[in-house]
């Protein structure tokens, strides 16, 4: 009997302390809600502060997109500023924001600068601070939502080092050396003095090098006097403007011929108009080559758009045609009506006028 009440006292008592034991353990912390925002503490840099320097402390901040779900998660920058951190015995003095995304995460890092106020020779914490965020619906106001935060971790740095009031300098060293200010100015001058001059005299050379005339070998200097001479024979095609006037004159030759006239006379005629048909022809086709014979000039007429140019220079190549066919075979083309023939082909220059080839556009354009 008395063991059995022994053995009953024993377990009610450990029944007593285990309900104790486990009512003074904190809760699991893994079962505690975690929010969408993650904040990571990195390493600070330097672990050992000296006189001047600055504290280097980089968080980083993950949260998820949430825009495909209808919401979206903003970080309130404004109240993580440096200066309003309670950071005390530092102050922030800097602050950097890395913004990167992979996949649907955002990850932020923020960088901050802090500074050791009043330091003196011991170990430090960095003390902790919130990131505050909210999230709220799509569409939702800002002021509505409501405002969450999540710490950052802490950090241990060590001073080692301050500035002392009135710095003591024992000197025992009482050797006199002298004084070489005056030496070191008058070297100094010297050197900037003496320095420039390699560059000027390289300027002065290079100048005479390109003012001096270049010798050149007395075959050189012929081969070029020759070629100068030969450009110099060289007609120089003339200007639309004088190419026409010239055919105008020989127009108004083939006009004064009359219709029983000898065949020499037709002949001179015909070698006028050939020479400033040829004239004109290439000063209103650029696309003419010197070497084009009055068959290619006909064939590139032949080739143009349809219209009154066209009609107008196949008027004038083809006559350019016959009168060069007839001096080829000492005969010349023959004309039965000088005067026709003469304003038939002044009808043609005419259509080729700047003013007319205009007007003419603008009836094709104004006509379609």
């Amino acid at each position: 009997m008395d063991m059995t009440r022994t053995h009953a006292i024993v377990l009610g008592v450990a029944l007593v302390l285990t309900s104790a034991t486990s009512a003074a353990q904190p809760p699991d912390m893994s079962e505690a809600p975690v929010g969408p925002v993650r904040v990571e503490t990195l390493e600070l840099q330097p672990t050992v502060l000296k006189t001047g320097d600055l504290l280097i402390q980089p968080y980083r901040v993950r949260f998820p997109d949430l825009i495909s779900e209808g919401q979206e998660i903003i970080i309130l920058e404004d109240r993580m500023a440096p200066e309003t951190l309670p950071v005390h015995p530092f102050e922030g003095v800097s602050l950097t924001i890395e913004r990167s995304r992979v996949e649907d995460e955002h990850i932020w890092t923020f960088t901050y600068g802090f500074r050791l106020v009043d330091p003196s020779k011991m170990t430090y914490l960095l003390p902790n601070f919130s990131f505050y965020y909210l999230v709220r619906d799509l569409g939702e106001d800002i002021e509505d939502a409501e405002v969450q935060q999540v710490d950052g971790g802490q950090g241990l740095v060590r001073y080692v080092s301050t500035i002392t009031d009135e710095p003591v300098l024992a000197i025992r060293d009482t050797i006199e050396l002298g004084a070489f200010s005056g030496r070191a100015t008058f070297f100094r001058t010297l050197a900037w003095t003496v320095a420039p001059l390699p560059l000027f005299v390289w300027l002065v050379m290079l100048v005479r090098s390109a003012r001096k005339p270049k010798a050149i070998s007395l075959e050189k200097a012929q081969e070029a006097e020759e070629l100068a001479r030969l450009e110099a024979q060289i007609p120089v095609p003339p200007s639309i403007w004088d190419a026409r006037r010239a055919l105008n004159r020989q127009l108004s030759a083939l006009q004064d011929v009359s219709p029983s006239a000898d065949a020499p006379i037709l002949t001179e005629v015909e070698r006028g108009l050939v020479l400033s048909l040829r004239d004109y022809l290439h000063a209103e086709l650029p696309d003419l080559h010197p070497g084009d014979t009055v068959l290619d000039m006909q064939r590139h007429a032949e080739a143009l758009a349809d219209g009154p140019r066209k009609e107008a220079l196949r008027t004038l190549t083809g006559r350019l045609v016959a009168y060069q066919y007839g001096l080829e075979h000492d005969e010349p083309a023959p004309i039965e009506s000088p005067g026709e023939e003469a304003r038939s082909m002044e009808e043609a220059l005419k259509l080729l006028r700047p003013h007319v080839r205009l007007l003419n556009s603008l009836k094709a354009l104004v006509g379609r």
